[in-house]
């Protein structure tokens, strides 16, 4: 159960916050889980809400549930994890990789692209900064502008972790999704 009640309708948003309830439901169809507690700042949450939609129209749907993936595993976030396991089946991640990702094992089952997202996401995570080598390699493989876009969604996941966790929200109900390792 969260620790917030979940706003997910307009009437539980003072009159300052419609507009940004508006723009949220205008871009996902509906509040959903995480906008449901970042509603108790409106303004973040239709902000936020714009940062993820430019990030998704950015990147390939591949890539970026990649990112979204390690970010969920990484950080351990079941929430997410439990959501974009099953996106990312749907946009064509193998479920080897997935299980690759969920484990924190060996890449060898994964593309050259999709091992450098998952061990920038690892570094960054354990980390907290890349090695100069990660990120040239990075920089190669993705270019500048998707290994930025790639480090924000990363970002973005773990901003949004920060919140799930905290607020103690419950696994999506979207499906069949492995649970993530113990940490």
């Amino acid at each position: 159960m969260p620790r917030l009640t979940p706003i997910t309708e307009r009437s539980q948003v003072s009159p300052e916050g419609v507009a940004e309830f508006d723009l949220v439901v205008g871009s996902r169809g509906r509040i959903n889980a995480p906008q449901s507690m970042i509603m108790y700042s409106p303004k973040i949450g239709s902000l936020s809400t714009a940062l993820n939609d430019q990030l998704r129209a950015n990147m390939s749907k591949h890539d970026y549930e990649i990112a979204s993936l390690v970010a969920s595993s990484e950080f351990h976030i079941p929430y997410v994890w439990s959501a974009h396991s099953v996106l990312a089946l749907d946009v064509g991640v193998s479920p080897e990789v997935i299980e690759a990702i969920r484990s924190g094992g060996d890449l060898s089952v994964c593309s050259s692209r999709e091992r450098t997202i998952i061990e920038v996401g690892r570094q960054l995570v354990t980390d907290r900064a890349l090695s100069d080598e990660t990120f040239t390699s990075a920089r190669a493989e993705l270019g500048e502008q998707l290994l930025i876009e790639t480090l924000m969604t990363i970002g973005y996941y773990i901003m949004m972790g920060m919140v799930l966790n905290g607020c103690a929200m419950e696994q999506a109900n979207v499906g069949v999704a492995p649970e993530l390792r113990g940490r």
